[in-house]
Parts: C-alpha cells; structure tokens; sequence
C-alpha cells in the first residue's frame, strides 16, 4: 500500500490539504496528516484539522510520498521547520516522491531540492528561492511533483495519484466524481 505523510501547519491551505487527503484515501493510499505540533490544526480560513499525528513522531516513518499543502503562514512554519527539512531531504535520496502545492513548493526549495527541476506554484511564492516558476498547472519533474494553487487542488491530487498508482487508480478515483 503507498503510504503518504501530509504535514500541517498553523496555518496551511484546508482546501489543498483536505482535498489531497480526501482524493489519496480514495485511491487507496494510506495517509498520515501531521500536525507540526501536537493536537489540532487551525488552517488559513479557520478550519480546524485533527491530525492522525504529530510531526515529531512522523518524520521517523517512511512514506512512499510526502506532500505538502500551501497556504499562508502554514508554508512558511513549514518551510523553517528543521525536522521536516531533513525528512524531505531523507526522502528525495531515498528516491522517494515528494508533492508541493501553492506556496509549499518554498518548502522544497528551502531543503535544496528544487535546483534544476520544473516547478510551480502560486505567484511568488519561489521569488528568493534560484527557483523559477513555469506557471503550469502541474509540473512533474522526476519523483518531484508540484501545483501552482487551490483552483488546481482536485487536478494536482490526480496527477499525483496517476503517478504513483497509475493511470487505471486515477481513473476509478476521478470517474465518480465526473458523474456526481
């Protein structure tokens, strides 16, 4: 089964976060929401998120993926955070998948796993970072997966689903959701 960590902060993007973590269980994926401290998450429109977890304890498992949701202060608590740093830098020698949406692709830029790869993200969010923007939708680069914002969320999630599990697994999540 593909195990996936999707690290919260005070503050991260509900819509990406809740919709990555909807669309993941739906396909299948076993996923672990961390709270960067222990207890509930208040999100950046005032949605409280109970994690499965805390980031401490998290960061000491191994997952198949790693994605990160945007949102403002969360990618920035997120971004200065050494423990998940070290995580993301762990996973991508481990040649494992790492996803970022929105202002979360700083995060990877900040672990130094942005250099010479396609990303995007929401305006701005890499400006400081060496790291340019395409603008795309979705760019995937490798095992690095990023989204430019929460009006891409639902298109991210699938494109990271289909890259993991396969074009079949995108499709039985993504067809019920065309009907409804």
């Amino acid at each position: 089964m593909t195990r996936v960590l999707v690290p919260l902060a005070s503050g991260s993007e509900e819509l990406e976060a809740v919709t990555m973590i909807d669309l993941f269980r739906r396909a299948g994926f076993e996923v672990t929401v961390a709270g960067q401290e222990a207890g509930p998450v208040t999100c950046s429109r005032a949605t409280v998120i109970q994690p499965d977890s805390d980031l401490e304890t998290a960061v000491g498992e191994d997952f198949d993926l790693i994605a990160i949701p945007g949102g403002l202060p969360g990618a920035n608590h997120l971004r200065d955070d050494p423990r998940l740093i070290a995580r993301l830098q762990k996973q991508a020698e481990a040649g494992r998948h790492l996803a970022a949406i929105c202002a979360a692709p700083k995060v990877l830029a900040q672990a130094g796993l942005l250099q010479g790869r396609r990303a995007t993200c929401f305006t701005g969010a890499l400006d400081g970072t060496g790291v340019e923007s395409s603008g795309a939708a979705v760019e995937i680069d490798g095992t690095v997966i990023t989204g430019r914002g929460p009006g891409v969320a639902m298109d991210f999630a699938l494109a990271v689903i289909e890259e993991l599990a396969g074009r079949e697994t995108r499709e039985a999540v993504e067809g019920p959701l065309l009907r409804a």
